[in-house]
């Protein structure tokens, strides 16, 4: 019986896994919560988000707070009516009104680059429950993360969403 073997880059260590973890356990409930200005404080100051393929890319604090402010609606809100992302995007529609979501990641591998520099990689899907309790589901995606560490805490660099459906953008976002 033969071996394979598969490089797997770097060992990180059980301490910097965990960290990593506790980062994100951190991080996205505050963006699930609506708290957007502490969300970005998570980020440096020129961080950025890049949905792929066909989407967009913000970058800076400001940039991110205008478009998440438009964009992330309110659970108490009624829900909003059937509509992709790009068109919630081109029509200025908060396409979250009326819903909770939450942020599942999983499959996690960290790769560092450099002494302050992390490479993070996992697979992520975004579940919306509307007040009914219909639960709808975002396409599934691969998220790379550049994390990096400043004065001893993790921040992001910057986030790119690559999305398993060319189409995501123009699915119809919460369907009836």
């Amino acid at each position: 019986m033969s071996q394979v073997s598969r490089k797997t880059g770097p060992r990180v260590t059980a301490e910097l896994y965990v960290e990593v973890q506790q980062f994100y356990a951190r991080q996205m409930p505050l963006l699930e919560a609506r708290k957007l200005v502490e969300f970005l404080e998570t980020m440096t100051e020129d961080g950025s988000i890049e949905h792929r393929p066909g989407g967009w890319k913000l970058a800076g604090r400001q940039q991110l707070l205008t478009e998440m402010q438009a964009r992330r609606g309110d659970p108490e809100r009624p829900l909003v009516d059937e509509i992709s992302a790009r068109d919630a995007r081109e029509h200025d529609v908060a396409y979250y009104d009326g819903l909770v979501y939450r942020y599942w990641f999983d499959r996690m591998h960290i790769e560092p680059a450099g002494e302050d520099t992390l490479h993070v990689r996992y697979q992520a899907i975004v579940s919306m429950t509307d007040a009914a309790g219909k639960v709808s589901f975002e396409p599934t995606t691969v998220v790379d993360d550049v994390l990096v560490r400043i004065d001893g805490e993790l921040y992001t660099r910057s986030r790119v969403v690559t999305h398993d459906s060319p189409a995501w953008a123009d699915k119809i976002h919460n369907p009836s």
